[in-house]
């Protein structure tokens, strides 16, 4: 759907906003500046499009533009995830009863279930064998060595044995739904 022709440079992309966690989760203010992140949605997406725009203007793609897609992908989703999926979550938790207070960490713990099921899937390791063919470069306030670290982790971290008690592949096909939506009309 996005005419991606280069995959490994697009895969590495689609990770490199969260290489500011690499060794441990990073505060949130190192987080948003690397997701270009705002508390507000539409300022979020503003940052995004202004971005974009600019890097567009510059034609500033000397790393590629798969690894920029990626990069874009990866921020739109982290909005069309909170938007359209996490609301969902919370109210499951809500039936079920968790306190609000306990709702950030029990989603931690059910996104990491969820990444066990998706990285156990056979496609996977075929994703894994062409990010090692990735080349890292700036982007947002990541450098190329956390991102080569943070590819590196991604590569050889181990697949979980949790399943999920809410989130389903469902989740991420409302959640492309959206991503695409907001790539086509920030």
């Amino acid at each position: 759907m996005l005419g991606i022709s280069d995959l490994p440079q697009f895969y590495l992309g689609s990770i490199a906003p969260d290489a500011v966690n690499t060794g441990e989760f990073a505060p949130r203010e190192v987080r948003y500046a690397a997701h270009l992140r705002s508390r507000s949605y539409d300022e979020w997406k503003r940052n995004i499009r202004e971005y974009r725009a600019e890097r567009e203007r510059k034609k500033d793609f000397s790393e590629s533009p798969a690894f920029f897609d990626g990069v874009l992908l990866h921020l739109y989703t982290d909005i069309a995830w909170d938007e359209v999926v996490q609301p969902l979550l919370f109210e499951e938790f809500r039936r079920r009863g968790v306190p609000d207070e306990e709702f950030n960490d029990r989603k931690w713990s059910e996104l990491d279930a969820f990444d066990s099921v998706l990285t156990r899937r056979p496609d996977y390791s075929g994703i894994l064998s062409q990010l090692e063919d990735s080349r890292a470069f700036a982007v947002t306030t990541v450098s190329p060595e956390q991102l080569l670290k943070w590819r590196d982790m991604v590569i050889a971290a181990e697949s979980g044995q949790e399943e999920p008690i809410f989130l389903g592949i469902e989740h991420i096909a409302m959640t492309l739904a959206r991503t695409i939506a907001l790539m086509k009309n920030g």
